[in-house]
């Protein structure tokens, strides 16, 4: 394969630079990496052995790039994969439906869901006209915070992990996104 044809490609190394280890080689645009919380996988969205403008799908390797595994139902197109702090569910963002065309493919829609490591018991959290995505774990495990236009531009809310009560924590005229939870004391 040239590397003219390589695309996206997820490399680890140690915290000092040294051991930088490659653990993707293909054509596919491999994005939005997510650690297990112990550490043994990687969950990531891929379009992997697909043509280049398919949707994004999510799946999970062993942290050293080996045991490529799909995840979720084959109609579920992911990205942004989340491990819960147990390691027992993924949080992600799915789209309703695509627009295609020589550019691309532009999500529409975006909703977060939730499936067990596995790819089993895929559920819906967020179901309406606006894009929900970025979810992002709280430490205890029981909230999840995401972005969303919902209320005409960016802003930072939080739900139950089921879904539920869902809040909107920042009211700026400016775009607020991409959440992240500080470490639990």
């Amino acid at each position: 394969m040239s590397s003219s044809q390589l695309r996206n490609s997820y490399y680890i190394m140690n915290a000092d630079g040294s051991g930088v280890t490659r653990l993707t080689n293909n054509t596919a645009d491999d994005s939005h990496p997510s650690w297990s919380p112990d550490g043994r996988f990687i969950a990531f969205a891929s379009n992997y052995y697909r043509d280049r403008w398919a949707p994004l799908h999510i799946y999970v390797m062993n942290a050293d790039g080996s045991g490529v595994t799909y995840l979720a139902d084959k109609s579920a197109d992911g990205w942004a994969p989340s491990w819960s702090p147990d390691g027992k569910r993924i949080a992600f963002v799915s789209y309703s439906e695509m627009k295609t065309d020589g550019s691309g493919a532009t999500p529409l829609n975006e909703d977060i869901y939730v499936m067990n490591a596995d790819g089993s018991g895929v559920t819906r959290l967020t179901n309406n006209p606006a894009n929900d995505r970025w979810p992002s774990w709280s430490p205890d495990g029981r909230r999840i915070a995401f972005e969303s236009d919902r209320d005409g531009n960016w802003e930072i809310y939080v739900m139950n992990a089921d879904g539920s009560g869902v809040t909107r924590l920042t009211n700026n005229p400016a775009d607020d996104g991409v959440p992240s939870w500080s470490p639990a004391p």
